[in-house]
């Protein structure tokens, strides 16, 4: 419990954010390869997760994004623009859009798309089962090889970085500023983040057709 603390202040909030990001970085740093099966809504803190995973295989329905972008900060761990590029982290980011498993595939976030979550898994296993011909150690080497790669092109640096632009879009959104308040004012959390995303329409980011234009705008 020595290292549970509170979140009185900037620093405490990003020695949080930091320490997350150390937790899941275990998975992008382990020796072992790792494979990811997304299924359903992969949002918010989940999408950090699913990206630190060397393969990403997905079911064509499933929902990848990060809605907290709309109102409670940045991505803490962002390794989306070394899948999808710079383009569509922007577009996704900027809008706290989501996209289908199906059109993530299409601009390379994830590996593959498969119809059904059954297919999926198998999808998964079959990558695995021809990995574990491969020696361990080889492995090893060839994943840490890109890995490098990645860091070169500062994969590391980037989450240093974006762990306190996460903790200064807290204070710039309603995480700090309000969000008690508000929330109580919506009838309790579910119903704040429920209003706020309808205000975004179906929030869906398209890569093969036109987006919805929003019947109400700011501009």
């Amino acid at each position: 419990m020595e290292n549970v603390r509170g979140f009185s202040s900037f620093e405490d909030d990003l020695y949080s954010i930091e320490r997350t990001q150390r937790f899941l970085l275990h998975i992008f740093d382990m020796h072992k390869p790792v494979i990811a099966c997304v299924q359903g809504k992969c949002l918010a803190g989940g999408i950090s997760l699913a990206f630190c995973c060397d393969i990403v295989v997905c079911t064509d329905d499933c929902e990848i994004g990060f809605p907290p972008a709309r109102d409670f900060g940045v991505l803490p761990l962002n390794m989306m623009m070394y899948h999808s590029g710079p383009q569509w982290t922007k577009r996704m980011l900027l809008t706290g859009d989501s996209i289908s498993g199906r059109d993530a595939a299409k601009i390379g976030l994830v590996l593959k798309s498969l119809s059904t979550q059954e297919a999926a898994e198998q999808e998964a296993h079959a990558i695995a089962d021809r990995m574990a011909l491969i020696p361990n150690g080889l492995l090893a080497a060839n994943k840490r090889s890109v890995n490098l790669g990645m860091e070169l092109m500062g994969v590391r640096t980037m989450q240093r970085l974006n762990a306190g632009l996460d903790a200064r879009g807290h204070l710039s959104g309603t995480w700090f500023t309000g969000m008690n308040e508000a929330a109580a004012k919506a009838g309790g959390l579910a119903n704040l983040f429920r209003q706020r995303n309808n205000q975004f329409g179906k929030g869906v980011a398209h890569v093969d057709e036109p987006d919805e234009r929003l019947l109400k705008s700011n501009l």
